[in-house]
């Protein structure tokens, strides 16, 4: 029986490729666990035995693409999705907290602003006061500029 010029399984098959497809555009695993299925199913039905094997081997089948899915595919998806797709730069060390905002703290007579539970010193050309929140503008010799 043919659909559209195409047999059931070609659709199938088809249909799972491009749910995969489209599952390295979106942050969801329910594309590809969808296509999994699909795709189980048009092998399973393929297996010339009783029913009751078929569901058998076509069980088999899917936790094997599962287990797959969750050991590489989710991996490689990520990578494309960081390089390509959406590539996101990660910004470390001082660099990070630009744009940030922080406390004033004093410590033993000296100043510093409270970040994420740690304490950072910092230049400003502004008068501060001890308690006030302040956004971290730049990083200059291992200083945050507030």
């Amino acid at each position: 029986m043919e659909i559209l010029g195409m047999t059931i399984n070609e659709i199938l098959i088809v249909s799972a490729i491009i749910l995969i497809l489209v599952d390295i555009f979106f942050a969801s695993d329910f594309p590809t666990h969808l296509a999994y299925i699909i795709g189980t199913f048009a092998i399973a039905k393929e297996i010339d035995m009783p029913i009751l094997y078929q569901i058998l081997f076509g069980v088999l089948i899917w936790m094997v693409l599962v287990v797959f899915h969750y050991t590489i595919w989710r991996k490689i998806i990520e990578k494309i999705n960081d390089k390509l797709v959406a590539p996101s730069k990660h910004i470390g060390g001082l660099e990070g907290f630009i744009g940030k905002e922080g406390i004033i703290k004093e410590v033993e007579g000296d100043k510093y602003i409270f970040i994420n539970d740690e304490i950072y010193q910092f230049e400003t050309e502004k008068e501060i006061a001890i308690g006030n929140k302040y956004i971290v503008l730049n990083v200059k010799s291992n200083k945050l500029i507030i």
